[in-house]
């Protein structure tokens, strides 16, 4: 039985990290963010997805840039059903050495945040 209990508490991680969650979201140890950056490298290409993940039915505007070979830009406004993970946005871009994947986002309670992925400065 503790070999069984061991095993479920390695598990139970690995899924919350598979669901897009994180292993210490249980403890609260980061606020929930109604929007993720979830990004795809394959060779010289990288694409960005926007992800909406609210717990709650929420507004929220955003505002996403790509700068690799070339620069991409997205902005949007919009309502995000609360526990339903989805794409909101995707770009791609060619890379050579360098990329930077950055979003400013405004949650419906003015909350305001920018979520960045790649090389940015």
């Amino acid at each position: 039985m503790p070999d069984m209990v061991k095993a479920l508490g390695m598990i139970v991680p690995a899924l919350a990290l598979a669901a897009g969650g994180s292993a210490a979201a249980s403890g609260g140890a980061e606020p929930a963010r109604a929007l993720a950056l979830n990004v795809l490298e394959d060779g010289d290409r990288v694409e960005i997805q926007l992800i909406a993940q609210s717990r709650v039915t929420q507004q929220v505007q955003y505002e996403v840039e790509l700068v690799g070979a070339s620069r991409s830009r997205h902005s949007g406004n919009t309502s995000i059903p609360g526990g339903d993970r989805q794409v909101l946005s995707r770009l791609a871009t060619n890379v050579s050495d360098t990329w930077c994947a950055r979003v400013d986002v405004t949650e419906a309670n003015g909350e305001r945040y920018t979520l960045t992925a790649g090389d940015c400065s």
